[in-house]
């Protein structure tokens, strides 16, 4: 079974919770806000498939790129709407359009909270547009990738090196060119406790409802691409009030 000794012997990417056959891991948050698996030890039947999708414990040797390119979507729109260059965007419009697949990336939820989800349509799709600087919340997209594969359907997944790993050990197979994996730049997750308090503590009079919030961009482009910050925009008495502060000079950016 899995037994977290260490904390940073456990990335998150809730692959050993998917693939329990007994359902008796649970995912809980530490008073960090990080998120680490709990055994049901009178369920476990000691299968060991647990440990067998956990990326810690099945670290691969590395492996150097066999070719590398830069890139950007001709869109100007979609450039402008994305963190980067919006090529994300296009292999999505690849996928939908050309392969009539399904696309998975993080999007925020309801109460601004990051976690992963999937879109079939390009509509559906744009949520998953810009980068989120928050540790997401995977849930059962394993399964769901699992299932749209063996129904023959083409999958793309977005997601950080971590996520990517667990996802490939979960599968157990080769669905090569029929899986595509975009493992995104990562530098460590912050903790969704922390984006929580951070929404509050920049809230009118530190009292932040997450009905009032209308839009996040950690990547605002407002001073120009290299000048980028992060940009909140608040439904305030009827009318719209937005915070933006540069990278630099923002306290959940720039630590």
């Amino acid at each position: 079974m899995i037994n977290i000794l260490k904390k940073e012997d456990c990335v998150g990417c809730n692959a050993c919770v998917q693939r329990c056959p007994k359902h008796c891991i649970l995912m809980e948050e530490d008073e960090q806000g990080f998120l680490y698996p709990k055994v049901d030890l009178e369920k476990c039947i000691e299968c060991h498939l647990c440990e067998k999708v956990c990326p810690v414990i099945n670290q691969s040797e590395p492996c150097k790129p066999l070719h590398t390119y830069a890139a950007r979507n001709k869109d100007s729109e979609i450039q402008r709407s994305s963190s980067s260059g919006g090529v994300f965007f296009a292999l999505v419009n690849y996928v939908i359009k050309e392969k009539r697949g399904v696309v998975f990336g993080a999007r925020f939820n309801d109460k601004w909270e990051v976690v992963h989800d999937y879109a079939e349509t390009l509509e559906d799709a744009k949520v998953f547009k810009g980068s989120k600087y928050v540790q997401s919340r995977i849930g059962d997209n394993f399964k769901f990738v699992e299932d749209f594969l063996e129904s023959g359907r083409t999958v793309l997944f977005s997601g950080t090196p971590c996520q990517i790993t667990g996802l490939k050990l979960f599968l157990r197979k080769d669905y090569k060119d029929q899986l595509i994996l975009v493992d995104v730049a990562c530098h460590g997750v912050p903790s969704p406790m922390i984006w929580r308090n951070y929404l509050i503590y920049v809230s009118p009079n530190n009292n932040c409802s997450v009905e009032n919030i209308l839009d996040v961009s950690f990547r605002d482009k407002k001073n120009g691409w290299e000048n980028y910050g992060i940009r909140i925009g608040y439904n305030k008495d009827s009318s719209i009030d937005y915070l933006f502060e540069p990278m630099l000079n923002n306290l959940y950016m720039y630590n």
